[in-house]
């Protein structure tokens, strides 16, 4: 009997116990509610974090943008963060209810488990946060990145060379192509002709120019070949490692590997490179003085390039010249001169660089009585008579000043970029020009000398305007004479080459300026004897950690001293010894630690640069002052500091301390620093003696929490920041006065024009700024500002606001609905008059960006606005969700459409439909588009007769290419960019 009771009792139990468990959950709800609900903040907290410091790199890579994965993961974290803040609200009503004894216990119940839910998805959110494949992309590398155009009186012999190397690269069979000749010839020129030709775009997946250079290295030319193809090295990682890495991305590929300026075998396999075949279509082809090279490196033709015969020549020099090469006063002297260049078109262009429109006969005559005097300098591997033609042209440069410069230049490593900046504040240190000019006035009288010398054809431009190059023959020319041999002042240079040889006691003791430029550096001499040393370049030296605390004993002169890119720790306490020291550059010493208080002994030191290092600064409490960077009364204590570049993270109370000393500083005439507060800022305008005078020319202000971060991480930010000079960059919201900026912001943006604004949370429209505040502005990027719906308001345009920017980049705008609104404010006529006439706002803009702004639909939301960005150049609308077309279809537009327009970018589209549809275009200077995931894109307005000049179309999407309506199918030719 008791068998069966218990029989039946144990399911009773088991059904109690089922029961039992839902209830007892529910319970749990109501019981455990205010501990989950602490739990779920802790959580939330935490997912806010991890999107904030998410959102914080995705503004840091400004070159990147992030995956798919990561806009929906961001998407579902602000939808969760609107739930927090609901369910927070009904938590707080339920807790009043309960003290108030009011508590609707099903109510309770549910509330609970909602918490309990949301706990759980956010725990699933901050899984999902670690993107195991990563959150960023980059844009895919350029098909071609062109060189610089040749001068129109380049030889006919040099298109006649390109076709040559192109007949041979047609040829299946030919894998490798040499053009060889000596230096100057103008091979590089060639290979220049042959990057940008229609052919290598056409028929290459990629080109990539390589310059290797005398002192070539296989990790250097990893470096480059990754930096062309947007891969990231790890320096760490050996070679073989490497070479996998571009081999795993090149596979597949068809490329065009161009080699310039090869001076021995080079191992392509070694470097990374598939081996070029019949089969996959790759092809090289490498320039360098000698024939045995191309033998060494397998070639399987070769392109001799020889001197210009006598009548190109001619005709060559005297396009150069001018007409007073035909005087017949002057023509037997120049055609004597001509001879003398040997047809080198180098030598030729030298010589027109200095005797252009000269109508003198009398220095026509001396020209060429220099010409045939003998070489007095140690002439190396130049041709004879190459190094005369050279040496009597920088012989002839109008001023002392000018061939100092020039010989400046032969301390940078071969086939390098010399930032002009950098330099022209070298020679300002040195007093090769005036130190009584104003820091303004020797950057012009520097870009003068550097005109003239390029003029002269001593120097080259670079693509990017800030920077000059050397041609290597030239940089001969200038180490010969400036050996030890030589008859100008010595110089030691050992730029660019990895050698663990230290220079002889000789060479320090002689020399006038040491260059070990990116030399690969372990150690240095211990105390060195240079009293003539005016000039020691030691940057990019990245193995060099320790630096002999006598090293700097001997070195009274010196007056020029760049450690950037070195791994020191610290510096020495001779340093104190160099009391005539007016420049010092330490950026990117990321392992700096400490300044010794012995720096306060460089009473001259007019340049201090310091930046992304381990900085700290000592407080009054005198905490081990001598371990910390900066001690408290070092900045104030250079009475002649004219430039600071202090760009290394503080903590706030360290900023604070700096601001207020260079607030005490005289002489300032360039200041880049980060505030971190408004106060900081404000203390500093309102003390800065040189700031009220307006004699601070140059700034770059930064005042918010994250934007050194931003700044140091984005090189475009730096780039524009020192194009325009005054950069203004801000992060906050701003409440203080009606502009929604506060008063600190307001006075440095009155003289700046290179503006970011980041994160401001009331804003409307840009315009409300004021015209006194934006029509300095030639560059502005605003960023993250929730509350802007549009650039410029009705009322900003009548005031012309925006009259001078130039570029105008807006990202992540969650309510901007138009750039221009001409629409009336609420109460006035809902039929707005016509524009106003002669408004200026936009009329100067050559650069527009819009990158993640969701709600606005039309980029020109009227033909006026058309009409205004009359000078727009480049154009790029990226993930704007719902963008629907360039300018609405209703609008009648009678004139044509951004006649400059270069360069149009169009990514993730998903409503686009409208590329200027009805509108009068004819896209005359369009010379590329990148357009990609633009699914309800279905037609383009080009054909061959309204882009004459378009390069290429890129797009990687072939069902949507395939189904594409065209005005003309020859125009589908120029599709470029394949799967990548």
């Amino acid at each position: 009997m008791a068998e069966v009771a218990a029989a039946s009792i144990q399911p009773i139990c088991e059904i109690r116990r089922c029961l039992w468990a839902p209830i007892a959950r529910r319970i749990n709800y109501t019981r455990k509610l205010t501990s989950n609900w602490e739990a779920l903040l802790n959580k939330a907290s935490e997912l806010g974090i991890k999107k904030q410091d998410i959102v914080d790199q995705i503004e840091f890579e400004l070159e990147k943008i992030p995956t798919k994965e990561c806009d929906d993961w961001r998407k579902k974290v602000v939808e969760m963060e609107n739930k927090v803040e609901t369910i927070k609200q009904e938590f707080n009503v339920e807790k009043k209810c309960v003290w108030g004894l009011c508590s609707n216990i099903f109510a309770r119940i549910k509330l609970g488990e909602r918490v309990v839910n949301m706990v759980s998805d956010i725990d699933l959110l901050i899984e999902k946060s670690k993107f195991e494949n990563g959150f960023l992309v980059g844009s895919p590398p350029a098909r071609v990145e062109r060189r610089p155009e040749p001068p129109s009186t380049l030889s006919s012999s040099a298109y006649h060379s390109l076709d040559i190397v192109l007949n041979k690269l047609r040829n299946e069979s030919t894998k490798k192509v040499g053009i060889w000749g000596m230096g100057g010839v103008g091979k590089t020129t060639i290979l220049g002709l042959l990057n940008n030709s229609h052919e290598a775009e056409t028929y290459f997946d990629f080109v990539i120019w390589v310059t290797v250079s005398n002192s070539w290295s296989i990790r250097k030319l990893q470096n480059e070949v990754g930096n062309r193809l947007k891969i990231k090295i790890d320096a760490n990682k050996s070679n073989d490692t490497v070479a996998s890495k571009l081999l795993r991305r090149l596979e597949g590929k068809k490329y065009l590997l161009l080699l310039d300026d090869v001076w021995d075998e080079v191992n392509l396999s070694a470097v990374g490179f598939p081996n070029a075949n019949q089969q996959n279509g790759c092809k090289v082809v490498l320039t360098t003085r000698k024939k045995e090279v191309c033998r060494k490196m397998g070639t399987d033709a070769d392109v001799p390039v020889s001197v210009l015969p006598n009548e190109e020549a001619w005709v060559m020099f005297s396009s150069g010249v001018g007409h007073v090469a035909t005087l017949p006063t002057i023509k037997p002297y120049a055609q004597d001169i001509v001879t003398k260049c040997d047809g080198l078109p180098l030598a030729l262009k030298v010589v027109c660089g200095v005797l252009r429109k000269e109508e003198n006969v009398n220095v026509w005559r001396n020209f060429l009585r220099k010409l045939t005097s003998p070489a007095t300098s140690v002439i190396e591997d130049l041709n004879e008579n190459v190094f005369n033609v050279l040496k009597v042209s920088y012989d002839r440069l109008k001023n002392i000043e000018e061939k100092k410069c020039l010989l400046f230049c032969g301390l940078y490593p071969e086939d390098s970029m010399i930032e002009k900046s950098r330099l022209i504040g070298y020679w300002r240190a040195e007093r090769i020009i005036s130190g009584k000019l104003t820091l303004e006035q020797a950057l012009d009288e520097g870009e003068t000398i550097l005109q003239a010398l390029i003029d002269a054809f001593l120097l080259e431009k670079c693509v990017e305007d800030d920077s000059v190059k050397m041609h290597d023959v030239i940089r001969d020319l200038v180490l010969a004479m400036t050996s030890l041999q030589g008859e100008e002042p010595t110089h030691l240079v050992r730029a660019g080459i990895s050698s663990e040889i230290i220079p002889e006691e000789v060479e320090w003791k002689n020399a006038t300026r040491i260059s070990f430029i990116n030399h690969d550096l372990h150690s240095l001499t211990e105390s060195p004897d240079c009293p003539e040393l005016l000039t020691l370049l030691l940057q990019g030296n990245n193995n060099l950690e320790v630096i002999p605390e006598t090293f700097f004993n001997n070195m009274p002169s010196l007056r020029v001293l760049d450690l950037s890119h070195t791994r020191i720790k610290s510096l020495p306490t001779s340093i104190s010894k160099l009391d005539g020291l007016r420049e010092l550059v330490l950026l990117d010493c990321e392992d700096l630690e400490a300044l010794p208080k012995e720096i306060t002994a460089l009473k001259e030191l007019e340049v201090l640069y310091v930046g992304r290092s381990k900085l700290e600064i000592a407080n009054k409490g005198g905490m081990k002052s001598e371990e910390l960077i900066i001690p408290v009364g070092m900045i104030c204590g250079l009475p002649h500091i004219e430039v600071i570049e202090l760009t290394s993270r503080l903590s706030n109370e360290s900023t604070e301390i700096i601001a207020k000393e260079l607030s005490n500083l005289g002489s300032l005439s360039s200041l880049l620093f980060d505030f971190h507060t408004v106060g900081n800022l404000q203390h500093f305008l309102q003390n800065s003696k040189p700031w009220k005078e307006r004699r601070l020319m140059q700034f770059t202000f930064l005042a918010g929490k994250c934007l050194h971060q931003l700044y140091e991480c984005h090189p475009g930010l730096l780039r524009w920041s020192k194009k325009y000079k005054r950069f203004l960059g801000y992060e906050g919201g701003g409440e203080e006065r009606n502009s929604g900026l506060p008063p600190a912001i307001e006075d440095a943006l009155i003289r700046s024009n290179c503006f970011l604004l980041r994160g401001h949370g009331k804003l409307k429209a840009l315009s409300e700024l004021g015209t006194q505040n934006t029509n300095e502005l030639r560059y502005c990027r605003i960023v993250e500002c929730v509350a802007l719906e549009t650039i410029i308001n009705r009322n900003g345009l009548e005031m012309s606001a925006f009259s001078n920017l130039e570029v105008l980049f807006v990202n992540e705008l969650s309510n901007l609905k138009s750039i221009l609104c001409l629409e009336m404010e609420e109460g006035q006529s809902s039929s707005p008059p016509p524009p106003p006439l002669n408004v200026n706002s936009f009329t100067n803009l050559s650069r527009l960006q819009v990158f993640k702004c969701p709600l606005i639909e039309h980029l020109f939301s009227s033909g006026f606005m058309l009409q205004q960005m009359s000078n727009l150049k480049h154009l790029m609308v990226l993930r704007c969700r719902g963008f629907k077309g360039m300018i609405p279809e209703d609008e009648k537009v009678e004139y044509e459409a951004l006649p400059k327009l270069s360069y149009l970018h169009l990514y993730d589209l998903p409503e686009f439909v409208n590329l200027f549809e009805g509108v009068p275009t004819c896209w005359q200077s369009l010379l590329y588009v990148f357009i990609n995931d633009t699914p309800k894109l279905r037609k383009l307005p080009f054909d061959t007769n309204s882009t004459p000049n378009l390069k290429g179309i890129e797009c990687y999407n072939q069902e949507w290419w395939d189904a594409l309506e065209w005005d003309n199918h020859a125009v589908k030719l120029q599709r470029r960019g394949p799967e990548i």
